[in-house]
């Protein structure tokens, strides 16, 4: 295939997206309203510091320019023309990938590589421009729910005749997975990984207040689980939420506590049987009765049991309350693999196992999303061949990858013993291959999770006001986003 170039057009749709894409974040996001309610400082913090003398005046200083953060490059091997891979890959994955990237080299000496882990944020930046700009890398890795915006913007080749002509078939990958990659009939991407949310537990913290540990005596439904939370929650007086007395101000242990929106609340509401958009993606469904119930449950546990902590916690990010075995239920991502391997400790005590459902009638369902391999619209030939060398390289070694908490995409992979044998990749394969959902697939996906996120975080920011209220608003500006041509 020649170079491709884009038209004016093209390149403005580009700019626009560049433009969407900041708001998209590696892991976590931060909250998207303030709470309430300001944490209290600790009095030394917050007191007011003495007056300088009027003698000596303040010196005025420079305002802070902001950093651009440097990717973190890698080169595998020396040539005139090496494969160029960019990805977001930055955090305790990237070191994982960079040893992966080292052993295909060492495997593949004819290809020379050169990778750069640049930050999500800056990825979305740069990618677009790259490729407006004629200047392509030759291999990109972002996510699977980004792909059909992507595609939309003219930035990736089919994988059709590239990966997906007898290369690779796609019953090789998890069907929803290639259904959400797949745009106007052309499957846009492959799947690197399966990621997304599991349950963790502290199973010392279950035994102590006279609870069963082991994962098939866990709450089935929703009501369920808040007899469960009122037995575990307990404030420093040693009270629980159904006792006179309880004070939610000052909790020790916490059964819940709020997590990351982009994940807890799309799988809540599909257990509901709820969601953000219709599955055609012509309808707003956040102000259903089924998404608002969903919603409702969490501002429930927030402010009407208290077995979960409000949602001012929110800016304090999970695993630092389960660390020191303050929590007892966790949902988190796959990603934590690292994180238990420097508490072995809390590792012990831990129990991985499917998300439990919060629903009435206990039904199942979970979000998950894939890291994906993807070739920009300007590369040449030579690159596309390289590239395939290299994704195929990655995926049939993707138990390494393990190693990151990730589940290899490849279903026959997940099947080795080596995968089989680190419980929490087999525990999350098992849960995405029988009830693991997918996002939304549609060109606007960044517009439309900005407005979810926002309407969520309004309903669980406020205790006294009615959830139904703010998702319907959000439903007001999600179907505005739906409705334009």
């Amino acid at each position: 295939m020649d170079k491709k170039t884009l038209s004016r057009r093209e390149f403005l749709r580009v700019g626009a997206f560049t433009v969407a894409s900041a708001a998209l974040a590696a892991c976590r996001a931060a909250p998207t309203v303030a709470p309430t309610q300001a944490v209290q400082q600790p009095a030394e913090a917050t007191a007011t510091k003495p007056a300088a003398p009027a003698a000596e005046p303040t010196p005025t200083l420079a305002p802070e320019v902001p950093v651009e953060p440097t990717p973190i490059v890698n080169a595998f091997g020396e040539c005139g023309d090496p494969l160029i891979l960019w990805h977001g890959l930055t955090g305790a994955d990237g070191a994982v990938f960079a040893e992966m990237l080292a052993m295909f080299a060492e495997a593949t000496p004819e290809v020379c590589l050169r990778s750069e882990g640049i930050p999500w944020d800056l990825f979305f930046q740069k990618y677009p421009t790259a490729v407006a700009a004629g200047t392509p890398p030759d291999l990109v890795i972002f996510h699977a729910a980004e792909v059909n915006q992507m595609a939309s913007q003219g930035l990736m080749l089919s994988m059709e005749d590239i990966m997906f002509d007898g290369t690779l078939t796609k019953d090789q990958f998890n069907s929803n997975l290639i259904n959400q990659i797949t745009v106007n009939g052309e499957t846009m991407a492959v799947p690197f990984d399966n990621h997304g949310w599991v349950l963790y537990y502290n199973k010392r913290l279950l035994e102590e207040a006279g609870l069963p540990s082991d994962p098939a005596s866990l709450p089935k439904n929703g009501a369920e689980f808040i007899e469960w939370g009122q037995q575990l929650t307990v404030d420093v007086n040693g009270k629980h939420p159904n006792e006179a007395g309880f004070d939610p101000n000052n909790v020790n242990i916490w059964a819940m506590y709020p997590t990351w929106t982009r994940y807890s609340f799309p799988t809540t509401m599909w257990q509901f049987r709820g969601g953000v958009i219709s599955d055609d993606g012509t309808k707003a469904t956040l102000d259903s009765p089924q998404s608002i119930a969903a919603i409702q449950y969490w501002h429930d546990m927030m402010y009407k049991y208290h077995i979960c902590a409000p949602w001012e916690a929110y800016s304090t990010w999970s695993g630092d309350v389960y660390k020191p075995q303050r929590l007892v239920f966790m949902w988190e991502g796959t990603w934590l693999g690292g994180f238990f391997r420097d508490n072995p400790d809390l590792a012990e005590v831990t129990e991985i196992t499917w998300i439990n459902s919060l629903a009435p009638d206990g039904h199942q369902a979970v979000k998950f999303d894939s890291h994906i391999f993807s070739i920009p619209v300007g590369v040449d030939q030579d690159g596309i061949e390289k590239s395939k060398k290299l994704m195929l390289y990655l995926l049939q070694n993707g138990a390494y990858w393990t190693q990151a908490g990730q589940v290899p995409a490849l279903l026959s992979v997940q099947q080795s013993p080596e995968v089989q044998a680190v419980k929490g990749v087999r525990v999350a394969a098992e849960q995405f291959n029988a009830i693991g959902r997918t996002d939304m697939a549609h060109k606007a996906f960044v517009e439309l999770q900005t407005a979810y996120e926002t309407a969520i975080g309004n309903a669980l920011a406020n205790p006294d006001e009615p959830v139904d209220q703010a998702l319907k608003d959000g439903a007001v500006q999600i179907q505005a986003i739906l409705d334009r041509p």
